[in-house]
């Protein structure tokens, strides 16, 4: 589970208070902004007592464009920059990507900028990229996918494992929650009830939830619960 955020300080509270991951925006805004929101989760996972804040989950977003040549990238990116109905009309194509993570470039370019977020925002789990923006037509972005899947996604990996503290957990799956949650046991398998037409407030609308008003969280998830 995780609680995304563009600008609301209650989204961090409400993701630390469940102990879930905090997806920070972190692309039409700069880094300082975000800095705050990230430090407010962190505290208040700790706080809340599901670790310390450097074991609170955190995600970044982040957005580019890339060629093999870092001045091509910027001649086609260009014009669809300048007239991008969120991008265009307001700050230049450099000076928006000093004030964000906007990184038009070769892929070192991107590898280098991103490996350094953790500098800023300290170690984190989940790096998500838009490529698909500022109307870029569709075999442009196959093409960006090709090059972050090829060429960015392992180095930078490599690079945010370098000098990373033990502490430091792994991005939760699906795997590793369940082997939290059932310890080795079978795992639950649920197993929808009939459609009543108030799933959403007579309690679990699954058959073995035994806890009246428990359809969603741990509650619902445990055995016997």
């Amino acid at each position: 589970m995780w609680h995304g955020s563009i600008r609301t300080p209650e989204i961090a509270e409400q993701a630390a208070y469940y102990g879930n991951g905090f997806f920070a925006n972190n692309i039409f805004w700069p880094k300082e902004h975000y800095q705050r929101l990230i430090t407010l989760y962190r505290e208040r996972f700790a706080h809340y007592g599901h670790g310390t804040p450097q074991q609170a989950i955190v995600g970044l977003g982040g957005q580019v464009f890339m060629r093999a040549n870092s001045q091509d990238a910027v001649r086609e990116f260009r014009p669809y920059f300048d007239n991008a109905p969120v991008y265009g009309h307001g700050p230049s194509l450099e000076d928006f990507s000093e004030m964000t993570p906007l990184t038009v470039g070769s892929p070192q370019q991107i590898i280098d900028r991103y490996a350094s977020m953790r500098e800023t925002y300290g170690d984190y789990q989940r790096q998500l990229f838009l490529i698909d923006h500022a109307g870029l037509p569709t075999k442009t972005v196959l093409e960006q996918l090709d090059i972050l899947g090829s060429e960015v996604v392992p180095v930078l990996r490599k690079e945010l494992q370098k000098n990373r503290p033990a502490e430091v957990p792994d991005a939760p799956t699906h795997a590793n929650l369940v082997e939290k949650i059932y310890a080795g046991a079978a795992p639950r398998q649920a197993v929808p009830g009939a459609n009543r037409g108030d799933n959403m407030v007579a309690g679990s609308p699954y058959q073995d939830a035994a806890q009246p008003g428990s359809a969603f969280g741990a509650a619902a998830t445990k055995v016997g619960a």
